[in-house]
């Protein structure tokens, strides 16, 4: 099994080390994770620290990018540093695209951003990279967003990462055969309601360990500590139990 939800790098407070994160998750999953940083959400970041960060990783791994696959976690701020898809894929070997409409404020009304997210697209589809989409419930993030997207670039596979809300994520699922969604996040709920509308086809199995760490051990309050080992086995037993379509997806 492919985990195609994984992050390493800062989150908020704290620092998960990229090595420590991949190995336990190269524990079980033998045929590979999908990785972004979320060092790409720290304020006023420079997209050279995150491009270090990912280099240094893959430099001190012992497995080849065709199995622990980098995503470049892109933000609008980048363009402003001059860095294209393009550019980034020169230096590293970004097997897909990472965008976050909330933590990087993906402001859709604005024509410069509206450019950068048709570069990436078309990018993207040219290149046979998935694009993986945080999507949840505060507006901005909705999976609807970039849905204008989703029929202009046929050959781009986007994929909504945690289906929320799932009843904005069906219709999506069932319109356009380039959009698949994946597990991490999803409540045993919403695969019911997936299922219900015969869609697990088009969910990807991911975890988005070890933010599911972090949160575990602040909500609620009063949580015991577990250890990343003990969460990524938890992630991985649920991931598994959803029984999605596994790694067919082409990318």
């Amino acid at each position: 099994m492919l985990d195609r939800h994984i992050h390493t790098g800062r989150f908020n407070e704290t620092y998960y080390t990229p090595l420590q994160i991949i190995e336990i998750v190269m524990g079980k999953c033998k045929d590979g994770l999908c990785f972004s940083s979320t060092t790409s959400c720290k304020e006023g970041i420079l997209y050279s620290e995150v491009e270090k960060e990912i280099g240094d990783t893959l430099a001190n791994i012992p497995w080849s990018s065709e199995i622990v696959r980098p995503f470049l976690w892109y933000s609008p701020h980048f363009a402003k540093q001059g860095v294209t898809a393009e550019k980034a894929m020169q230096n590293l070997p970004y097997k897909g695209i990472k965008i976050h409409p909330l933590a990087n404020r993906w402001d859709l009304t604005d024509t410069k951003t509206m450019s950068i997210a048709h570069g990436l697209f078309e990018y993207a589809g040219q290149y046979k990279l998935p694009v993986l989409i945080h999507t949840g419930e505060n507006g901005v993030d909705a999976p609807t967003v970039f849905s204008r997207f989703f029929p202009l670039y046929p050959e781009t596979i986007f994929i909504l990462a945690h289906c929320r809300p799932a009843e904005e994520t069906i219709p999506l699922l069932q319109n356009y055969p380039n959009v698949y969604g994946d597990t991490a996040f999803l409540s045993v709920e919403n695969m019911q309601k997936i299922k219900s509308k015969n869609l697990v086809h088009k969910i990807l199995p991911g975890t988005d360990f070890p933010i599911t760490h972090y949160f575990a051990n602040r909500y609620p309050q009063g949580a015991s500590e577990i250890t990343l080992a003990e969460q990524y086995k938890r992630d991985f037993a649920l991931m598994k139990k959803y029984k999605t379509i596994g790694d067919r997806l082409p990318v």
